[in-house]
C-alpha cells in the first residue's frame, strides 16, 4: 500500500507547488538590505526562480576569513530558512487532515498525522543546492539556496516514509483527498477564468 501510494502523494504536492509557482508575480524594485539605496538582483528580496520549487536567502557579513567562509555562512543561514520555508509549505497541505475522521467504524489515529507534522519541523532536508551567490556593496554576501523539482519529491517521499506505517493507510487516503480536491479547486477556477477572457474577447 504504501509503495504504491508514494508516488502518488509526491505527484499531487508536486503539483499543488507547481500550480502555486506559475504566474506573472509583480515585485517592487529590489535593494539591498545592507545598501538600501543600491538596487539589487530580484531573487535576493524572495522572487521565485524558474526552476525552484522552493527556495531561501542567506547573509554573510564581510569577513576577514574570506568569500569561502562567507559563502559557507550565509549558505548555512539560507538552509535553516529553506527548512522553515519547506515545512510551512507541507503543513499548509497538511492543514486539511488534521481532524479526526471516522473510516470502517474506527477513529483515524491522529497521533500519526501529528507525528508526520512533527517530522517535516525535525527533517534534515537534502539534495538542496547554492543557485545564486552575490557580493553586496558593502562587501557582504548573498547566497540563494534552493529545491528543484527532484529535490522536493525526494524529501517528501523521506518525511511520509519516516511519519506514516503501513499499519494507517487511512492518512495516506486523506492526503490524497485533500490534495485532489485542491487541484479539482485550481482547476474549475482556471476554467472559469479562461471562459472569462474568451467572453471579453
Amino acid at each position: 500500500m504504501k509503495k504504491l501510494l508514494l508516488p502518488i502523494v509526491a505527484g499531487l504536492v508536486l503539483a499543488g507547488c507547481s500550480s502555486s509557482n506559475q504566474g506573472n508575480i509583480s515585485y517592487e524594485e529590489c535593494t539591498y538590505p545592507d545598501a538600501p539605496e543600491q538596487a539589487a538582483p530580484l531573487w535576493l528580496c524572495e522572487q521565485p526562480v524558474e526552476g525552484i520549487w522552493v527556495q531561501a536567502v542567506g547573509y554573510s557579513r564581510k569577513l576577514a576569513a574570506g568569500p569561502g567562509v562567507m559563502k559557507d555562512v550565509a549558505a548555512t543561514e539560507a538552509r535553516a530558512a529553506l527548512s522553515n520555508n519547506f515545512t510551512a509549505d507541507i503543513k499548509a497541505k497538511l492543514s486539511r487532515v488534521t481532524t479526526d475522521t471516522t473510516a470502517d467504524g474506527e477513529n483515524v489515529n491522529s497521533d500519526s498525522i501529528e507525528n508526520l507534522t512533527k517530522n517535516v519541523t525535525a527533517m534534515n532536508l537534502t539534495f538542496s543546492r547554492i543557485y545564486r551567490t552575490q557580493v553586496s556593496p558593502t562587501g557582504g554576501m548573498y547566497v540563494l539556496v534552493g529545491l528543484n523539482e527532484a529535490g522536493y519529491k525526494e524529501n517528501v517521499n523521506s518525511l511520509v516514509n519516516q511519519s506514516v506505517g503501513d499499519d494507517d493507510p487511512e492518512l495516506y487516503r486523506q492526503f490524497l483527498i485533500a490534495q485532489a480536491e485542491q487541484e479539482l479547486d485550481d482547476m474549475a477556477k482556471q476554467e472559469l477564468d479562461d471562459m472569462a477572457k474568451q467572453l471579453k474577447q
